[in-house]
């Protein structure tokens, strides 16, 4: 008798939560817009789980807490740690978690899983951005951080109308300044990866290196990018990072490097290098791409959570942003004009050929 008893405790117990879920999943369903904004102001908190710049960004959600009178709390975290915890805690009712920034290509991983809540009540959802590196965002995230890379250069050595624009133009650069082009190892800075992502399109070809799966037959084809940058050494400099990069360029060893827009404009803000220095994105095009958020289905403060992200990603945030931290605004048509980086298998094998057939020759 006492074990069926105690069998009816837990199926209650069980039935309890999931009820519990299942409301609180549906708090904000056929509210409007007025009415969810003012439930967040109810709720008064919403956590911002983010991997990069906590305390920077301790400081411009500032703006979000003086308008509309929610505390913002930015926990510490890395990206994998707030992923796996998102995951681990999903059948918590309520969780203890709201927004949640991701990697774009972390977006298919959270969807499995099924712990993201849709974002179309958003009032200006169809203006947003929702794709970034080749991702289609879909219905539950958002993407808010737009970064780019390009070339970094110093206008009192390199005057902008003799900037090298095609791949033609930035060979005979290479090879008409010796040693004064640098990037940075890929196992150090993914400004180089960038770099060398481009070199195999225009020295091996191009190919759609958004499959999942890896081509023996077109990595062997990549020969003829590492003999290309083995025909080179001698006239280009490889660096150890993006930092590394930047560095030589602001002492004036190097002219030209590839670079993140957002991590110059970093340093240059911190005055570890010289505002002088300049950015653009050639016409043979460098990669885009960027960050995106989203909200746990579990979240404890919905309201508040939809808010915050309606604010982080309007188009005044966004001036913010790249006012702050040199992020380019994000539209709704932005990723789609990006070129995107390769697919994770891909860009896991490019790394380890370069490696082996460049690095360590």
């Amino acid at each position: 008798m006492k074990y069926f008893k105690k069998i009816s405790q837990i199926g209650l117990a069980v039935s309890t939560l999931a009820l519990s879920a299942l409301s609180h999943a549906d708090a904000l369903d056929g509210k409007s817009w007025a009415e969810i904004e003012a439930l967040a102001k109810k709720e008064g908190e919403v956590v911002f789980s983010i991997w990069y710049l906590q305390p920077a960004w301790r400081s411009v959600v500032k703006d979000f807490e003086q308008q509309y009178g929610i505390k913002v709390r930015i926990p510490e975290g890395t990206l994998d740690g707030n992923t796996n915890k998102l995951i681990a805690e999903k059948n918590l009712a309520p969780g203890k978690m709201d927004v949640i920034a991701v990697s774009a290509e972390g977006i298919t991983t959270l969807n499995n899983f099924d712990v993201t809540k849709p974002l179309t009540s958003l009032p200006n959802f169809e203006k947003l951005n929702h794709h970034l590196q080749g991702v289609n965002l879909g219905d539950n995230a958002i993407g808010y951080w737009g970064n780019q890379t390009g070339l970094a250069y110093d206008p009192m050595r390199l005057k902008q109308e003799d900037l090298p624009q095609t791949w033609q133009q930035l060979e005979s650069y290479i090879k008409n300044n010796p040693k004064k082009f640098g990037y940075s190892d890929p196992n150090g800075g993914g400004s180089g990866n960038a770099f060398i992502q481009r070199a195999l399109v225009y020295v091996s070809g191009d190919y759609d290196y958004r499959q999942e799966t890896v081509d023996p037959e077109q990595v062997k084809k990549w020969e003829s990018t590492w003999k290309w940058f083995q025909d080179n050494h001698a006239n280009m400099t490889r660096t150890s990072s993006n930092a590394d990069s930047l560095t030589r360029l602001n002492d004036g060893e190097l002219n030209l490097v590839a670079a993140w827009q957002d991590h110059l404009f970093s340093l240059q803000k911190q005055g570890a290098v010289t505002k002088r220095l300049a950015f653009y994105v050639p016409e043979f095009g460098m990669l885009g791409g960027g960050n995106a958020v989203v909200v746990a289905k579990n979240s404890p403060h919905p309201a508040a959570s939809m808010l915050f992200v309606h604010w982080v990603t309007s188009p005044e945030t966004q001036q913010k942003l790249k006012d702050n931290f040199g992020v380019r605004p994000l539209s709704s048509d932005s990723g789609e004009k990006d070129i995107v980086g390769f697919a994770a298998p891909w860009a896991k094998m490019q790394v380890q050929a370069f490696t082996k057939d460049v690095v360590s020759r």
